[in-house]
C-alpha cells in the first residue's frame, strides 16, 4: 500500500502508518487545494521527509481548476516547487489533474527527463495518455472506470500500454460499481482491476501481476 499525503499538516498520519506496517509505503506532498496555505517551511519539510526510508514518491501534487480553493498562480508556483523537490530527491511524483489538463501537461513536459511519475485517478483523453506514455509516465485509473457513464475514460484505459497501467482506490472516494456511495477501501480494488483487464483484453490474474510489477517499478519497491 502507498499511503499518499494531501494536506498541509497531514504528513504525520502517513509516517505513523509507514512505521506501524511493513507493507505500507508513503508519498509526501501537498494537494493543490492546500497550496494557499503552503509556506517555505512546508517545502522544507517535504524535502526532509523525501529522504526517509519507505518514502517512495512526492505527491499528491498538481492543479485543480474545478474547485479553485487556492488561486491558480499559487497552485502553479507550489506545483513547480514540489516538482523541483522530486527532481532533487530522484523520486517519482503523483499528479492530481482536475480540469487543468493543458497546464498540467505543460509542466510535466517542462520537467521531461528530470521527473517522471503517475497521472493519478486519470481523466486525461486517450490522445493525452499517448503523449504521457511517450514521456515515460504511468497512468493510474480509479473506481470511475466501472461507472456506466465512463465512456470517455474507457478509451484512455485502452490507450494505455500494459507496462504503464496502474489501478488505485483514491479512497475514501470513488468507490467502484457495485459499491458506489460506500466508503472506498482496498477491498474493492478488484472491481476496478477486473474492468481494466477486460478493456485491455487480459486475463484478470495476468493483469494483477502486470499491475503489481508496474507499481514496484515506478515506486522502486
Amino acid at each position: 500500500i502507498v499511503n499518499v499525503c494531501a494536506s498541509v499538516g497531514g504528513f504525520g498520519g502517513t509516517l505513523e502508518l509507514m512505521k506501524a506496517y511493513p507493507f505500507v509505503y508513503g508519498a509526501v506532498g501537498v494537494h493543490p487545494d492546500d497550496a494557499g496555505i503552503m509556506t517555505q517551511d512546508t517545502l522544507d519539510e517535504i524535502r526532509r521527509l523525501s529522504h526517509m526510508e519507505k518514502m517512495v514518491a512526492i505527491g499528491e501534487i498538481g492543479l485543480d481548476y474545478h474547485y479553485d480553493f487556492s488561486d491558480r498562480d499559487t497552485q502553479m508556483r507550489f506545483f513547480r516547487a514540489q516538482m523541483d523537490v522530486a527532481a532533487e530527491a530522484g523520486l517519482p511524483v503523483i499528479i492530481h489533474d482536475r480540469e487543468a489538463h493543458g497546464d498540467v501537461f505543460d509542466v510535466i513536459h517542462a520537467y521531461r527527463g528530470r521527473v517522471r511519475g503517475i497521472i493519478h485517478s486519470c481523466s486525461a483523453s486517450a490522445e493525452q495518455v499517448r503523449e504521457y506514455v511517450k514521456m515515460g509516465w504511468y497512468l493510474s485509473f480509479s473506481g470511475v472506470i466501472p461507472f456506466k457513464n465512463a465512456a470517455g475514460i474507457l478509451d484512455s484505459v485502452r490507450a494505455t500500454p500494459r507496462d504503464r497501467i496502474l489501478v488505485e482506490t483514491d479512497c475514501p472516494y470513488l468507490s467502484p460499481v457495485p459499491m458506489r456511495g460506500k466508503l472506498n477501501h482496498s477491498g474493492y480494488l478488484h472491481y476496478t482491476a477486473e474492468k481494466a483487464a477486460e478493456l485491455l483484453g487480459m486475463d484478470y490474474a495476468e493483469f494483477c501481476e502486470t499491475e503489481m510489477a508496474n507499481a514496484r517499478t515506478v515506486f522502486g519497491i
